[in-house]
């Protein structure tokens, strides 16, 4: 240990370490030295070993029209559960998957089972033909799984499109349609 004095008139005392499991300034007994790499031991198991990792993120209000992608990456080995959550402006119609890919040549395959489901809060959304019905103002969420041999990178690709509004005038010939329609049967009763 050295003892410094800075300007000021302050004293600072500094200490120098050499990096080791034991020098012949800090020797450690066998004990400290075998705990030491038990828990180094235990720590690279964990990490080998993997473990669930769920993680839970926060998109904001979705745009609609060009296509768009949300893209996260999966640190470490193991199965991995992620939440995406996410709303829209408006009632809309939408269509999404969900794709895996590498940053490393030399890791193949660094996400395999990959899954999308897509969630109104509780409630598992099915897709009709491949889309979505969402509506403006309702928390719904992107839930994508998978296992990773090593740490990897997936992209959930979606595109929104505006819900069609039907215009009063379609909507007013089909209630006219109906109406004929029923004039007809009851025509058809009496006669």
């Amino acid at each position: 240990m050295t003892l410094d004095t800075p300007v000021g008139g302050g004293r600072r005392l500094t200490q120098t370490r050499r990096i080791g499991l034991s020098s012949p300034r800090y020797p450690l007994k066998l004990e400290q030295a075998m705990q030491f790499i038990k828990h180094l031991v235990a720590a690279a198991a964990l990490t080998v070993a993997g473990s669930a990792m769920a993680t839970t993120y926060e998109a904001g209000v979705l745009v609609s029209g060009i296509p768009q992608s949300l893209t996260y990456a999966v640190l470490g080995s193991g199965s991995f559960s992620d939440v995406i959550n996410f709303d829209v402006a408006a009632d809309s119609t939408a269509q999404a998957n969900a794709v895996t890919f590498t940053l490393f040549p030399f890791v193949q395959n660094p996400i395999t089972g990959l899954t999308l489901a897509v969630y109104d809060g509780a409630t598992l959304l099915s897709a009709v033909n491949g889309v979505y019905t969402l509506a403006a103002g309702t928390d719904y969420s992107f839930h994508v799984g998978g296992t990773t041999n090593f740490s990897g990178v997936y992209s959930v690709n979606y595109q929104l499109a505006a819900a069609p509004v039907p215009e009063a005038g379609s909507v007013a010939l089909t209630l006219a349609g109906l109406g004929v329609v029923g004039l007809m049967a009851a025509r058809r009763r009496r006669g």
